[in-house]
């Protein structure tokens, strides 16, 4: 998944919008709704823990926004 998020995302995001299927069914049968917000951050909230320090692992230049936070609503963090 570290490696393959992104593709994921974007296949995810193609069968969401372009062919209206919004359930992912895994090879061990488990269901996922195809949603970055209502499923992904559902566990994984913490924006700074896990996305921001892969993007800067990757080389994500900084300052630079990934481009799913131009549609989505990047969560807010407890301080």
């Amino acid at each position: 998944m570290i490696t393959g998020h992104m593709q994921l995302l974007n296949d995810w995001r193609t069968e969401v919008v372009r062919n209206s299927k919004r359930l992912y069914v895994a090879a061990d049968g488990k269901k996922y709704n195809m949603s970055l917000q209502n499923e992904c951050m559902r566990c994984h909230s913490n924006k700074s823990q896990f996305c921001d320090t892969c993007h800067n692992y990757a080389g994500l230049a900084t300052g630079q926004i990934p481009y799913c936070w131009t549609c989505h609503v990047a969560p807010k963090e407890a301080k």
